[in-house]
């Protein structure tokens, strides 16, 4: 069964729609960081990782609902809580 048949890939319309947050993002789907969230310590803590408005974000895993979510930027692999992701706009790329 192919991806978009499993509902893993984002199609047109939902590529175009309202802004969309990291949390909404499906697994092995890539976006790129359009908005950081609100919160100045969790901004520093990012940047200082490398990933700001601009960067490609893959959703590799996610937690049970309310969890967390596992990510990469390049060869970065980093976490985020649901609630962080949820503060985050995110625009997405076609799939590979």
């Amino acid at each position: 069964m192919g991806r978009a048949a499993l509902g893993l890939t984002l199609d047109r319309e939902q590529m175009h729609a309202h802004p969309m947050t990291l949390k909404q993002v499906p697994v092995g789907s890539r976006v790129t960081i359009t908005c950081l969230p609100a919160h100045p310590e969790l901004q520093r803590r990012l940047r200082a990782m490398g990933v700001r408005p601009g960067v490609e974000v893959e959703v590799l895993r996610r937690g049970r609902p309310g969890g967390i979510l596992h990510l990469s930027s390049g060869l970065l692999e980093f976490m985020l809580r649901d609630e962080q992701a949820a503060d985050m706009e995110v625009s997405p790329l076609p799939p590979r």
